[in-house]
């Protein structure tokens, strides 16, 4: 492997595909399409109630993914909406990377928004924190296990197949013309005018894809983050661990306008 596999694998995600379940959870939503940048994006929403959520998934993912957030998110008196980002799942494109999902989540939010809060998992959460730093607002974030710097992202790459320094900032440069802007600008330093809302932070101390010390940086840099274990869940399996889907809902409902009724709804259901 060379600086261009580790290229190729930053800028050309693999589709996954759907199984009988996110087929029918698809099936029970609206689907709806959008251009934007160039791509096709497929998009689908649940449920009618006036606050409303975004779902956006990681690398490799597709929406369906997190698909065990939209009954929940539901029952607590949400709309729920979730998309393919560009070269991902029914999208359109060959080419993506965090700063193409950033600006999938802008042109959705801009086309179908405004949203109350947003669910983030993986490259998903870099890209939300892109598209806070160019202007989108929410009341609440949800951040699970998402990487908190592209250069530190670069480096282990490089060093797990021991590219030279040369090499490594080559990697770097041949990235910043993908991107079509410098990595720095995505450290959290150039994106912290973004956090500007209570997030909540999950993640695996255990995590083996990205590590437990991405999400400690985000919550050191970020005001109003919590950091909370959800202890063996790993990387993927985190977004269908109950007890995530379950302090998820609660933070985005205490932290976003939900009436009386619906909460009380969701105290009693529990």
């Amino acid at each position: 492997m060379n600086k261009l596999d580790v290229l190729r694998g930053l800028s050309e995600p693999r589709r996954a595909g759907l199984t009988e379940a996110e087929t029918q959870l698809l099936r029970a939503g609206t689907a709806h399409t959008l251009k934007a940048n160039g791509n096709t994006l497929a998009a689908w929403s649940w449920g009618n109630a006036a606050s409303r959520v975004l779902l956006v998934h990681g690398w490799d993912s597709r929406a369906s993914h997190l698909g065990q957030f939209v009954e929940p998110l539901c029952r607590a008196g949400f709309q729920v909406w979730a998309f393919d980002g560009p070269a991902h799942g029914d999208s359109t494109g060959s080419l993506s990377s965090v700063v193409h999902h950033g600006k999938a989540i802008l042109a959705i939010a801009d086309a179908f928004g405004p949203f109350d809060g947003l669910v983030a998992h993986s490259v998903g959460s870099p890209a939300a924190l892109y598209a806070f730093h160019k202007g989108m607002r929410v009341h609440s974030s949800v951040h699970i296990a998402g990487p908190a710097s592209l250069k530190r992202v670069i480096l282990r790459l490089s060093q797990a197949i021991n590219l030279n320094v040369a090499a490594t900032e080559d990697l770097i440069r041949l990235t910043e013309t993908h991107i079509g802007q410098s990595v720095a600008s995505m450290e959290l330093d150039a994106l912290a005018d973004g956090f500007l809302h209570p997030a909540l932070l999950l993640h695996d101390p255990t995590d083996r894809e990205v590590p437990y010390s991405e999400s400690c940086a985000l919550a050191a840099a970020w005001p109003g983050a919590k950091l909370v274990d959800i202890v063996g869940a790993g990387h993927r399996r985190i977004i269908g661990h109950p007890e995530a889907i379950a302090v998820s809902v609660e933070h985005l409902v205490s932290t976003i306008f939900v009436p009386d009724s619906v909460v009380e709804k969701v105290a009693d259901d529990e």
